[in-house]
């Protein structure tokens, strides 16, 4: 379903870290949703392209069926997690009754990467 390795993307202040599956702004940790964490991942990973609403439905409650108010409400999780309200940047992208988009310039750092950079 999602990438499983030792991946971290990097975004303005913020680090995701998919092995510890956890958020850090300037590194201290961002409290995030399991789910959330997964709508944040999802978006990322493609890359600047529009995930449709549908899709990520699919992706975050495979084989169970939830109201389009669950995605909503994942997706204001992952907006407050990164400031958007407080500091006026957007990440998230809405598109009107299509989906979302991650407008934000990503990099992914492979762990050997983080290693040589921490010491």
């Amino acid at each position: 379903m999602f990438k499983q390795d030792n991946s971290i993307y990097e975004f303005g202040p913020f680090r995701l870290d998919l092995a510890e599956k956890s958020l850090s702004k300037d590194g201290e940790c961002v409290a995030l949703t399991p789910k959330a964490f997964d709508t944040l991942l999802i978006l990322i990973e493609r890359g600047g392209r529009l995930v449709e609403k549908e899709e990520l439905m699919k992706r975050l409650w495979p084989d169970t069926f939830v109201e389009e108010s669950s995605l909503s409400q994942n997706i204001y999780l992952v907006r407050k997690a990164l400031g958007e309200e407080s500091q006026g940047v957007r990440y998230i992208e809405t598109v009107p009754r299509r989906g979302y988009r991650f407008t934000a310039s990503v990099r992914e750092v492979s762990a050997g990467e983080m290693a040589v950079r921490t010491h």
